[in-house]
């Protein structure tokens, strides 16, 4: 099985629901699936250093790696990591973020890859998130949300990973707000502007929990349709 890297459109358009929702497929299918979110901000309700994005997406997927290897840069301010490192005087060292993949791919069947905010988030002076996604080689899944103006910012997604020589597996589109697009229109729209496949858009959840959302989302995808092919 190859790892993949789950994108998306901008921030807060629900990669953590998708990247975890996956992960739990595949645990609760026996497979040894590893999670890597590789920088993470802003977001620590436990006051303990954690992302609480990043102890979502452990135990969704039931690993016990060290959280270090998991996350290797954690920022507790909202901002990309170009900006943060320079706000919190840290230094974004690639080699460590390499290293942590290629010791989670060791340690697991297949290795989840979540990104952080859009593909042209920077992570240091031109280097972005798509550099690292080509340098991982890594499929990507894209995540986009339902609100008005994410035709335009999945369109340059897109463009961008066809620049880069990026491999799309599809999208993911979670609606986000019952305003905006609706599902059918915006599935159609991206459908019919990209040629890549919408693997299922995600309704709106009430009373929102990550346990509601997966509960939504295992029942709108299999595996086989994410590429995994034995199932």
């Amino acid at each position: 099985m190859k790892s993949i890297f789950i994108t998306g459109t901008d921030t807060d358009v629900g990669k953590t629901c998708v990247t975890a929702s996956i992960a739990r497929l595949l645990h609760e299918k026996g497979i040894d699936v590893g999670v890597m979110k590789p920088f993470a901000s802003g977001v620590d309700t436990n006051s303990d250093g954690i992302s609480d994005d990043v102890r979502i997406l452990m135990e969704y997927s039931g690993v016990s790696d060290s959280v270090d290897l998991v996350n290797p840069y954690f920022f507790d301010i909202p901002s990309s990591p170009f900006d943060a490192s320079r706000q919190l005087n840290v230094d974004i060292e690639l080699s460590k973020i390499y290293d942590s993949f290629h010791d989670l791919s060791q340690n697991h069947e297949i290795v989840l890859v979540e990104g952080i905010g859009g593909i042209l988030t920077p992570i240091l002076n031109n280097f972005f998130l798509v550099d690292l996604i080509k340098k991982l080689n890594l499929d990507t899944l894209i995540v986009a949300n339902s609100k008005t103006g994410t035709v335009n910012h999945t369109l340059l997604t897109y463009e961008t990973c066809n620049r880069m020589e990026i491999s799309i597996i599809g999208f993911i589109i979670n609606q986000i707000t019952i305003e905006g697009y609706s599902l059918e229109n915006l599935t159609s729209q991206i459908k019919q502007l990209t040629s890549k496949p919408v693997l299922t858009p995600i309704s709106y959840v009430e009373n929102f929990s990550y346990e509601n959302y997966f509960s939504k989302f295992k029942t709108s995808i299999s595996l086989s349709d994410l590429g995994f092919k034995d199932f």
